[in-house]
């Protein structure tokens, strides 16, 4: 059964004292992971803006807390702080 998801942004910052060895350390689970929850229609991108230690994702899911649980999923989660923002479609639009 098919139910309605939600769009929302996530945006994470890295933890105070994270080192570029520890990130790099959970890259390539995460990767492995960030592929399984795109199939899974959960996950629509990752931008990450270093020179500012961000990373916004958008993540599909019922609620705040489905969309909080898909990025907890992510290796990189225990060394960020999150921010959850929903989306709403443009004007207009009949998304």
């Amino acid at each position: 059964m098919w139910c309605h998801m939600n769009s929302y942004i996530v945006v994470a910052t890295f933890k105070t004292g994270v080192t570029p060895e520890e990130i790099r350390a959970l890259i390539p689970a995460e990767q492995a992971q960030a592929k399984v929850l795109e199939e899974q229609g959960l996950l629509g991108f990752i931008k990450v803006a270093m020179p500012k230690r961000t990373v916004f994702l958008e993540i599909f899911g019922q609620d705040e807390e489905s969309a909080l649980k898909t990025v907890h999923s992510l290796p990189l989660s225990a060394v960020w702080d999150c921010e959850v923002f929903p989306t709403t479609p443009p004007a207009g639009s009949d998304a």
